[in-house]
This record gives C-alpha cells, sequence and structure tokens, in this order.
C-alpha cells in the first residue's frame, strides 16, 4: 500500500481541497468526500463503491488517523 502524506489543514477551503484532489484524480482508484452544510447536516458522496466499501475505506483512514 503506497500513501501520501498531507498535514492536516484548518486553512484550506472546501474548493482548495477539492481542487487538491483534483490534481491526484487519475491516480486515485476510490474516493469519498464528506462534507457539512452551514446548519451541520452531512453531504456524502462516493466513487464507484457499495455501502460496505465505504465503510472499510472510512475505518481504514479511521485507523490512519489514530495511529500516522
Amino acid at each position: 500500500m503506497s500513501l501520501i502524506f498531507l498535514p492536516a489543514s484548518t486553512t484550506l477551503t472546501p474548493e482548495q481541497a477539492l481542487a487538491s484532489a483534483l490534481q491526484v484524480g487519475p491516480e486515485l482508484k476510490q474516493v469519498i468526500i464528506i462534507g457539512t452544510y452551514h446548519d451541520n447536516d452531512l453531504f456524502i458522496r462516493s466513487s464507484r463503491l457499495t455501502c460496505a466499501e465505504a465503510l472499510w475505506l472510512i475505518e481504514r483512514s479511521k485507523a490512519y488517523t489514530l495511529n500516522p
């Protein structure tokens, strides 16, 4: 497994974060976008993932976040 280490950013706007992901886009196999609206409702989009695959990817991300 190959990882690209990016520092957490508290200053990027949603547009900047999405533009950054688009630069890597052709190399990505799957993506999940999770965001919140101003009223804190969730916005979720994924690419060609079942719910089980999306949850697996989220759990992998969670494990990485807890143990960088």
